[in-house]
């Protein structure tokens, strides 16, 4: 999967009273007349920096605040969006501080994201974002030994959505606190994706980096024309529809399947469903067979067909 971004860059080279001046300046020149809403994302590294901090961004007339615990990068609030204590600690002291509503950017490296959550509504947050980027390391030169970047960077993009899909689908089956879905936005459908998974809202980042705003501008205009098309006028007549879907794993029912072709392929050159069976059960004789009794139903096959060949039927 492309679309992916590792970064261990700064938030921004800009200090506190600039950010300040220039949030100031669009309240009063840039917005006026504008349905826009501003949400303001702020860090802190302890409880009463943020509170501060977020005093400071509410006299500037932005609509919200968003809390960022959750960064991979360093080891100040990364180590408090896994500490139920601590989240509570740092949520509470900051919506005591303002009156505009809070949400709090959570990792999906919690480990007990249920308990994050209720932390988070406990201590009056009116929302979360899910998630932050993933931690990780770019690479590794063999030839000098050293790693890529010269510290532990934050995984983005299209790679990264099946893990904001899951830790948003895991807040909304355990809470009804509006959840914002970030990680690999890149078109509507994907948009669409994270409502069906609980979310209220969608988050674009890595996309805009990519492709520039018109990302943004092509996502709203995809997801209008597919809802009008579907006689959809409410987000929510579809939010958490998937959600009824998935159950945990002791709940799935064992049921027998084998592939087979549904398209015939005769193509020589591809070759990649006879390689990825490691059941050895698909083989190329000028055509692709399949072998019901070889075949154990994984749907490795099915996956790996570039064409859409093959699927899996009642054994």
């Amino acid at each position: 999967m492309t679309g992916g971004l590792e970064n261990i860059r700064l938030y921004s080279k800009l200090d506190l009273e600039e950010w300040i001046s220039i949030l100031y300046e669009v309240d009063e020149k840039k917005r006026f007349g504008s349905s826009a809403r501003l949400i303001a994302s702020v860090m802190g590294s302890s409880p009463s920096e943020l509170a501060y901090i977020a005093r400071k961004v509410e006299r500037t007339g932005v609509d919200g605040i968003e809390m960022g615990l959750a960064c991979p990068m360093g080891e100040g609030p990364a180590v408090v969006a896994g500490d139920p204590d601590k989240v509570y600690e740092y949520v509470k002291t900051a919506c005591d501080a303002v009156s505009l509503p809070v949400s709090v950017k959570l990792s999906s490296s919690c480990a007990n994201l249920p308990l994050i959550v209720r932390a988070c509504i406990m201590a009056g947050a009116k929302g979360v974002s899910a998630i932050d980027t993933v931690r990780g390391i770019l690479s590794i030169d063999i030839e000098n030994m050293k790693a890529g970047l010269p510290t532990y960077g934050g995984y983005s993009g299209a790679p990264i959505r099946l893990i904001g899909l899951s830790t948003v689908a895991g807040i909304a089956q355990t809470s009804s606190i509006h959840v914002v879905g970030i990680g690999g936005i890149e078109n509507y459908v994907n948009l669409i994706e994270y409502i069906m998974a609980g979310a209220s809202a969608g988050a674009v980042g890595t996309g805009i980096l990519l492709r520039g705003y018109d990302a943004v501008s092509e996502i709203v205009e995809g997801f209008d024309r597919w809802t009008g098309e579907q006689g959809i006028a409410d987000i929510e007549d579809i939010r958490g529809a998937a959600l009824s879907s998935l159950r945990s794993f002791e709940e799935l029912k064992v049921e027998s399947k084998v592939a087979q072709t549904c398209i015939t392929c005769q193509d020589s050159e591809c070759g990649k469903c006879v390689s990825c069976c490691l059941d050895d059960a698909v083989t190329f004789d000028g055509v692709v067979s399949i072998n019901k009794e070889r075949c154990t139903g994984c749907g490795l096959c099915i996956s790996i067909c570039p064409e859409n060949r093959l699927r899996l039927v009642w054994k």
